[in-house]
This record gives structure tokens, C-alpha cells and sequence, in this order.
């Protein structure tokens, strides 16, 4: 009985160590990363050229109401997967600034995409044109936050 114990014991401390180690935030050194996050902005930035694109086409009559809903949803739903999984990543402190200015892109990222959601939902479609000038600007400047980190 007392190995029945003692096993029990030992199963249970196993169980605390691997459950609580799964809550802890990711700490990678900092090139791992600095990777991790211009993986992050790249992911983000095609998300919103994918959605960009979407609007070009349907400028032209090409993309029909129901698929422009689907991908723009699709596309909003896959940036906030990457912000996730990339905001559960412990910086070390000299990357700081830059988890902010990335979180940030990210963030408005996805406001973004929700609001060009939103308006190709509600068929709002002289707002189109704004929106896609703010998808392209937030394009660059997410592909240039990702070529600075490398």
C-alpha cells in the first residue's frame, strides 16, 4: 500500500509540474524571438494584402458578396490566431519596444479587418475605397516592421 501511496504521490506532483509549466508564458532568447515576431507581422500583413486584394477584385465585379464575407472573416479570424499565439511570447526587457510597436500593428491589424468586415457584411461599399488606402498603408508598414527585425 505504502508504494500505491507513494506512486500516487509522484503521479500527482508529475501532474502539477506539467500543468503549471503549461500556463507559464514562452520565454525565448531573444534571435528566437525577434523570429517569432517578424513571422508574426509577415502572417499579419498577408492576412491584410489577402483583404486588400479581396477589395481590388471586387472593384472590378469579380468577387461574388457571399465569398467576399467568407475571406474577409477568414482573414480576420487568422490574425487574431497569430495574435495569440504571439502575444503568449515572454520578450526579454530590451525587446520591449518592440513587442509594443508589433502588438500594436497587430491590434490595428485587426480592428482594421473587422471594420472592412463589417462594411463588405452591411454591402457599404463607398466605404470600400477608404478602407482598402488604410489596408494598403497598414500593408507597408507591417512589411516594414517586418524587414526591420531582420
Amino acid at each position: 500500500m505504502r508504494s500505491t501511496a507513494r506512486a500516487l504521490a509522484a503521479l500527482g506532483t508529475a501532474l502539477v509540474v506539467l500543468l503549471g509549466g503549461g500556463c507559464a508564458p514562452q520565454s525565448p532568447d531573444h534571435t528566437s524571438w525577434t523570429d517569432q515576431a517578424r513571422q508574426a507581422l509577415e502572417d499579419t500583413a498577408s492576412q491584410v494584402a489577402t483583404v486588400a486584394l479581396l477589395l481590388r477584385l471586387e472593384r472590378e465585379n469579380k468577387v461574388p458578396g457571399k465569398y467576399q464575407q467568407v475571406v474577409a472573416q477568414d482573414s480576420e479570424s487568422a490574425v487574431g490566431a497569430t495574435m495569440a499565439k504571439f502575444g503568449g511570447e515572454q520578450p526579454e526587457p530590451r525587446d520591449d519596444a518592440t513587442y509594443k510597436r508589433v502588438t500594436s500593428l497587430m491590434s490595428d491589424a485587426s480592428d482594421l479587418l473587422s471594420e472592412v468586415r463589417i462594411a463588405i457584411v452591411r454591402r457599404d461599399s463607398d466605404r470600400y475605397p477608404r478602407l482598402l488606402d488604410q489596408l494598403e498603408g497598414l500593408d507597408r508598414d507591417l512589411t516594414d516592421a517586418a524587414d526591420g527585425l531582420r
